[in-house]
């Protein structure tokens, strides 16, 4: 299996790193206490909570917690900026059409009524189109919205009070149209329609007050009848309205956040699969995976791949007198030591069984790979645990074997190069420990 390799012995002299052709790939150190998006859990949880408490106590008040406030006003507001853009559409023709009624019912005012409605209201209602399509916040179109609603009001409350016909005071039913329009065809937000209604409410008192010498309380009692009648029905819609289309908003909302919190907990959970937990590196599964994708892509660029798989010398010795809990915290400052002398975004660490470790340095020459295998025996040896029980060192230190292989190579294979690492490493140990051994394919 190892025919066609060389052995290079590893000197003091560091061979200087080459470019990584594979800077984006992302490094998989697994360092458990870097900040990754559990730290928003907390957050996310608080907001799951608040939409089931929302749900199941209601909001009578049509009014949720300020920032899902926010959240409910901006995911519906292109929707209620196109219902408010064609109902406007729409009062502006219909505002013209009551031109017939004020023919019929105040011809004395027909001219002046020309005028308001074609010359000053349509106008107006055309420069409120484009301010609406303008303003960026959802709850100041509303309350534009609300605004001409008033304003058409008022227009008909001044054409009934500036005429002397008789027909004058029945005129003022022409204010139900527009709250029934407002309310049920614009589907005004309930707050707004409220105080357009009263306001409409109080003009109609008003001026049933103004024409009371000149019209029957037999026709304006069941006129207003008619508009209070037609505020309440319209209201009650406008409301139930409101109510349900935020609570499929909090239902839809609460979807997402369970399907976002699963795939959070889903990554979590891969994260963790492929992590091993003790020395927080990669596990063997996930250097599987990895090296496969790396040889993979050498295959296709040529470049050369090294392994360095290590083993700590005399680990159960160490084990034996230290004991177990000692011998985890031994394998941790092995593994941090790692991490920290491997740092390319290319490198991959991984605990490959016990006490051995495993790296894999893609795009990596052997010369380089070694060079970087000695800087990990020396820092390994300088943390200075001590290790009474070792024959070779009186301190922890490691052995280790280093291969490379190109993956376009006739029969080369990821099995093929972690052989020729443990191979390497065998030579290594069988040498005295402590050392560096490194398989390489010919030049």
């Amino acid at each position: 299996m190892l025919n066609g390799l060389k052995h290079l012995t590893v000197g003091l002299i560091e061979v200087p790193s080459i470019p990584n052709p594979l800077q984006d790939l992302r490094r998989p150190g697994f360092d458990l206490t870097e900040p990754t998006e559990l730290d928003q859990a907390p957050v996310q949880a608080e907001e799951s909570r608040q939409i089931d408490r929302l749900l199941e106590q209601g909001f009578p008040w049509l009014r949720f917690p300020a920032v899902l406030e926010a959240r409910f006003s901006l995911d519906h507001a292109e929707q209620r900026l196109k219902l408010l853009l064609v109902s406007g559409m729409l009062v502006t023709v219909l505002f013209n059409w009551l031109l017939l009624s004020d023919w019929l019912m105040v011809p004395d005012m027909f001219e002046q009524a020309l005028k308001l409605r074609l010359f000053v209201f349509t106008p107006c209602t055309i420069i409120g189109f484009f301010l609406i399509a303008k303003l960026p916040p959802p709850l100041a179109r509303e309350w534009l919205a609300t605004g001409t609603g008033l304003a058409a009001s008022a227009v008909n409350l001044y054409i009934c009070l500036s005429s002397t016909d008789a027909m004058a005071g029945p005129y003022l039913i022409s204010l139900v149209p527009i709250v029934m329009f407002s309310n049920s065809v614009a589907q005004m937000r309930f707050f707004p329609a409220l105080v357009m209604d009263t306001a409409i409410l109080g003009m109609f008192g008003y001026g049933v007050y103004s024409l009371s010498e000149q019209s029957s309380m037999a026709i304006m009692i069941p006129a207003g009848l008619t508009l209070t009648s037609a505020i309440v029905f319209t209201l009650y819609g406008c409301y139930m309205l409101e109510r349900d289309e935020r609570q499929n908003w909090l239902l839809h909302l609460r979807e997402r956040v369970l399907l976002r919190e699963l795939e959070r907990a889903n990554k979590h959970l891969d994260e963790v699969s492929r992590c091993d937990i003790l020395t927080e590196v990669a596990n063997r599964r996930h250097f599987d995976e990895y090296l496969q994708h790396v040889w993979d892509r050498a295959c296709r660029d040529g470049s050369e791949i090294s392994l360095m798989m290590i083993d700590v010398d005399h680990f159960k010795s160490y084990n034996d007198r230290y004991g177990h809990p000692e011998g985890d915290a031994c394998l941790k400052d092995v593994a941090t030591m790692l991490k920290r002398r491997l740092r390319r975004p290319g490198d991959l660490i991984a605990r490959f069984g016990g006490e051995e470790f495993i790296a894999v340095l893609a795009g990596t020459p052997l010369s380089t790979a070694a060079s970087a295998a000695e800087r990990v025996r020396k820092g390994v040896e300088s943390l200075n645990r001590a290790h009474a029980a070792s024959p070779t060192q009186p301190v922890v230190t490691v052995s280790i074997g280093v291969a490379c292989l190109r993956p376009n190579s006739p029969h080369a294979s990821p099995a093929q190069l972690i052989s020729a690492a443990d191979e390497a490493l065998y030579q290594a140990k069988s040498r005295g420990r402590n050392r560096v051994f490194a398989f390489g394919t010919h030049d």
